[in-house]
């Protein structure tokens, strides 16, 4: 056998060896491949469920805190009136039962003085 035939042999039977590694890597590509469009599609099927949930959560916690706020702007209301009312009961009040017991504590000095002369 000559150089060249031996030459060819080899070259043949290592390019015989490349082209079974290159057809293994491709099986093994397809594999994968198939594997990763399954996880992607449950992904999907899982995630989108997920999401729809969640905007509907958020437009749930959006309507609570709307509610939240109009809760608190009628209490600060009220308290304002409630200071008010309270404040103007205190002057209206006030005035009057400082002049009562004025009055009434006249009128018992008079009467211990009265008492007093008699």
């Amino acid at each position: 056998m000559r150089t060249a035939d031996l030459l060819t042999v080899i070259v043949a039977v290592v390019a015989l060896g490349l082209a079974v590694t290159c057809a293994v890597l491709a099986v093994r590509l397809s594999t994968a491949a198939s594997a990763l469009r399954d996880a992607a599609t449950a992904f999907e099927d899982e995630a989108v469920p997920a999401v729809q949930e969640l905007r509907a959560a958020v437009a749930r916690a959006t309507d609570q805190v709307d509610r939240v706020e109009d809760l608190l702007d009628v209490a600060t209301a009220i308290g304002t009136r409630v200071d008010g009312a309270t404040d103007a009961t205190y002057r209206a009040l006030t005035s009057p039962v400082i002049k009562g017991v004025a009055i009434a504590t006249g009128t018992r000095k008079a009467a211990r003085r009265l008492r007093k002369a008699e």
